[in-house]
């Protein structure tokens, strides 16, 4: 959006302010449609560079996690082996006690670097790899899975609770969309996550119970062919899927297109077998799609956009300069919206004049941009072009700036004063010296002849 000059020259800086205040005023402004044929019980998409939802569903209300429990999971073991991958450790009785579900078949006795069960747990999902992780780090995985309920509630989610560290089912394992997006953006700011998350395949070296290498395969479909190639997105970076009888299926993951960075969350859709096909996968690109066909960034001042006139003081070749933002600004917005109506501007000036000598980018006052009644950004605002100063005009001001000061007035009290006292004194000295002599040219009476 351009602003129309609302200050032209010759205006003083008052109508400057007068219109900033205009700008305040907020407009409603249109909702995008909704995407269509969304099959999951919760989901959302959420745009990183805006820090916004764009489109949420019942992200609220309680579902079951299933396999994303294991982003959080994985996530403390990375934080906690970050500096020694390396680090062997047993898998023991106790830590594998009553695993079911998606292993990769460990064995009790068996020794692996912590950084080959953290890729178990982020590849494939694999269920005894996050409880021997679990069993190390905590001391039994009970405690593990109170590890991940602290770290949730440290991240917000108000209304997430594991009973186990693997995904399945349990009645009283709850999460949330919203929750989910927490746990999912503390996970995109981990870079070791994604990277490893991302991973398509990882092998694991021969062990002290395994002489041949296995490899390990990335059961998201999203981000990995080897199961199925028609869920696949080359734009997919990491996270977790997975599902439950009494879950459904669930997606979380990330999406960069066009310059924008998605975070989707799917949770409790289902499985068509009559169609042989996932809907969480197409929810995801369905939600993606959408977000891209009605939302884009949109210039709303740039460099060259004039916002208002400053009047110049001290200068005898012009008398306003023209403030311009220090830096252009983009937002992210639905493709069909009124600019001039959606965005308010506002701008404060930090004196109502500027004095000459003025530098070109000077900084004389700041730009805020609001929308939907919240602020978005600011810059500062700066003037167009350098203006010199008139020395006469210097000269007389400073004389006038020197008579009207406080100072000078005191100085002239004091000066006054000092010259009262002198001319009493000089009057007194005067008086004393007419008479001494007088005294002198009066004749001596007592003298005698």
């Amino acid at each position: 959006m351009y602003i129309k000059p609302v200050v032209r020259r010759r205006f003083t800086a008052f109508l400057c302010v007068f219109f900033s205040f205009m700008f305040l005023f907020s407009v409603p402004v249109e909702a995008v449609t909704p995407p269509d044929n969304l099959t999951s019980k919760s989901c959302l998409i959420y745009n990183l560079e805006t820090d916004k939802i764009l489109y949420g569903s019942h992200i609220d209300d309680k579902v079951f996690p299933t396999s994303t429990v294991k982003i959080i999971a994985g996530l403390l073991a990375l934080e906690y082996y970050e500096n020694r991958m390396d680090e062997v450790l047993e898998v023991t009785a106790e830590s594998m006690s009553g695993v079911g579900g998606t292993t990769i078949n460990l064995v009790i006795g068996e020794e692996l670097t912590a950084r080959d069960l953290i890729y178990a747990v982020l590849v494939p999902g694999a269920n005894d790899a996050v409880c021997v992780l679990g069993y190390h780090i905590a001391g039994n995985v009970t405690a593990f899975v109170n590890m991940m309920n602290q770290k949730v509630r440290e991240l917000g989610c108000e209304n997430t609770y594991f009973t186990n560290c693997t995904g399945v089912h349990d009645e009283n394992m709850v999460t949330t969309a919203r929750d989910m997006l927490r746990i999912a953006l503390y996970a995109y700011s981990n870079s070791n996550f994604m990277a490893m998350s991302s991973e398509t395949s990882y092998v694991i070296e021969p062990t002290n119970k395994r002489p041949t290498a296995r490899t390990i395969t990335n059961r998201n479909y999203i981000v990995s062919t080897n199961y199925f190639t028609k869920y696949y997105n080359s734009l997919a970076k990491g996270m977790n899927a997975g599902n439950t009888r009494e879950g459904g299926y669930c997606l979380v993951t990330s999406i960069r297109k066009k310059g924008c960075t998605y975070i989707i969350v799917c949770m409790g859709s289902y499985y068509d077998e009559e169609e042989n096909f996932v809907y969480s996968y197409r929810d995801c690109g369905t939600l993606v799609n959408w977000a891209y066909d009605n939302y884009d960034f949109v210039s709303v001042v740039d460099t060259t956009t004039m916002i208002c006139e400053i009047p110049v003081t001290l200068s005898s070749s012009v008398d306003y300069v023209t403030l311009l933002p220090s830096e252009p600004i983009e937002m992210f917005l639905p493709k069909d919206i009124d600019i001039d109506t959606a965005v308010q501007l506002h701008y404060i000036l930090l004196s109502d004049t500027i004095e000459a000598p003025v530098k070109e980018g000077q900084i004389a006052g700041i730009l805020t941009v609001r929308y939907d009644d919240e602020l978005y950004d600011s810059v500062n605002l700066v003037t167009k072009g350098s203006i010199s100063r008139s020395e006469f005009l210097f000269i007389l001001t400073t004389i006038k700036r020197v008579v009207k000061s406080p100072l000078f007035f005191l100085c002239v009290i004091i000066g006054l004063v000092i010259a009262l006292f002198y001319v009493l004194f000089k009057a007194v000295y005067l008086e004393k010296a007419r008479r001494r002599a007088l005294r002198r040219k009066r004749p001596d009476l007592t003298r005698r002849h």
